[in-house]
């Protein structure tokens, strides 16, 4: 069971539109790579936990101008995802790497954002 789902658009550089979603179990985050026939592809792994901590995942498209997609998402607690902390309510972006994968987390200092349900 997956409880939360992203369509950031070209993950992977494939051209393809891809799936992100939480598993709700492990707190992992799984990328699943759109295919030529329109469904999903085998998934891979590119959060290996933590991600429960994250109240709302939201596609930005390319919010970083590198030409990849990103993702914001905006902590519900203390957290550690991938080696990084934060407090609840902060905004974290991640830069797409192209290669389905994600940049470190950049929080913006000073930012709180009680998006509860908005996206």
């Amino acid at each position: 069971g997956m409880n939360a789902l992203a369509g950031p658009g070209d993950m992977n550089g494939d051209g393809r539109v891809d799936l992100i979603a939480r598993e709700a179990s492990t707190g992992k985050l799984w990328l699943y790579p759109g295919t030529t026939t329109g469904t999903l592809g085998a998934r891979k792994l590119i959060g290996s936990g933590g991600w429960n901590a994250i109240e709302t995942i939201i596609a930005v498209g390319d919010r970083s101008g590198d030409g990849r997609a990103d993702l914001a998402a905006v902590t519900n607690e203390d957290y550690v995802i991938d080696g990084f902390r934060g407090n609840p309510g902060w905004l974290i972006t991640y830069n797409g790497l192209g290669t389905g994968g994600l940049g470190a987390g950049d929080r913006r200092d000073g930012e709180w954002w009680g998006l509860d349900g908005v996206f």
